[in-house]
């Protein structure tokens, strides 16, 4: 599954690669990269204070100590965990949001694969986030209480069962969760991203595949780019621009100058209460004929006003920080 041993401890919840994209030295090498980090103080106010002086080092930001490792070999460095899982999903994120806002500035209409790609990055860092532990077991609650049928996936679901981990008690602590969420989490992470037949997509995949290819369902995604303003990165790697039960909608930082919104919505539900019934009832009818799914994509540059709702919107729903590729100048 991808989860051989290997001695790589501090493991990051929020990659390094979507964090250089909100470096305060862009320009510098990349294990050089620095960002700024800012405390909520007050999230009904939006009040946030700058942790110390200077910028922070990613290499050790957004991460914490064998977070996702499962099985530690005794008296060695050599641990198992998601790391090479994680990383088919990290290694195009800079490359395909670098490719999508080129696109967009150029009027370009072929972004379907950095659309889909990037939601896909994005999500996962929803899905790893410790800080989402609850939330997650709550979203694939189900997926938890199955086990693969494969040999080969099942003495690899075992160790995540049984595996050594000394470090459990400490995490769980720092984390506010139990033992039993700890290790709930873990297996879910394992069913969504490891596939469960040979040549086939994963769980985790089909879902968005599925979220994107319902000809039934309105896929709507808006891009907001800015020139010189500063779009915050949560520690949380998201928020929800719709508090909805109805609708499915994610906030996502693309970069220090952009962020981009997905939803995911019945169409007939999305307009309800704002034309006549018939009216509606005669264009869902007409939406659910059409012979293929579409994504619609808007592109927004320098919305001061959304900007605002979506810096806001992060520190509100973020856990304790939020990040920043400047000191100074945040909109709030």
């Amino acid at each position: 599954m991808g989860s051989e041993y290997n001695e790589t401890r501090n493991q990051h919840f929020i990659s390094q690669a979507e964090q250089r994209l909100n470096a305060s030295n862009p320009t510098a090498a990349s294990h050089k990269s620095k960002i700024y980090v800012f405390n909520i103080v007050n999230r009904d106010d939006y009040k946030v204070t700058l942790e110390g002086s200077a910028a922070r080092s990613i290499v050790n930001n957004l991460s914490m100590f064998d977070l996702f490792s499962f099985d530690i070999l005794d008296r060695t460095q050599l641990r198992r965990n998601f790391e090479a899982l994680f990383h088919k999903y990290e290694i195009s994120v800079a490359e395909n949001t670098k490719n999508l806002l080129s696109k967009l500035n150029s009027q370009d209409g072929d972004i379907k694969n950095e659309i889909i790609a990037l939601f896909s990055s994005k999500l996962l860092g929803f899905i790893r986030n410790p800080y989402s532990v609850q939330k997650v077991i709550n979203t694939f609650s189900l997926l938890a209480k199955h086990s693969p049928t494969d040999p080969s996936l099942l003495a690899d679901y075992q160790v995540i069962l049984n595996g050594k981990r000394p470090h459990q008690i400490h995490l769980c602590k720092q984390l506010g969760i139990t033992d039993v969420q700890y290790a709930e989490w873990l297996r879910i992470i394992f069913m969504l991203l490891s596939p469960m037949r040979q040549n086939s997509l994963n769980f985790f995949e089909e879902t968005i595949k599925s979220l994107f290819e319902d000809k039934n369902l309105y896929a709507g995604v808006f891009v907001w780019e800015y020139d010189n303003d500063c779009c915050l990165l949560s520690d949380r790697a998201f928020s929800q621009p719709i508090e909805s039960t109805i609708h499915l909608s994610f906030s996502f930082n693309l970069c220090a100058t952009a962020f981009i919104d997905y939803i995911f919505a019945d169409p007939e539900a999305l307009v309800q209460g704002k034309a006549a019934p018939a009216f509606i009832a005669q264009a869902s009818a007409s939406w659910r004929r059409r012979p293929h799914a579409q994504i619609n994509v808007t592109f927004i540059r320098n919305n001061i006003e959304m900007l605002k709702c979506y810096n806001r919107r992060v520190i509100y729903q973020s856990h304790k920080h939020v990040y920043c590729s400047k000191s100074v100048g945040i909109l709030t």
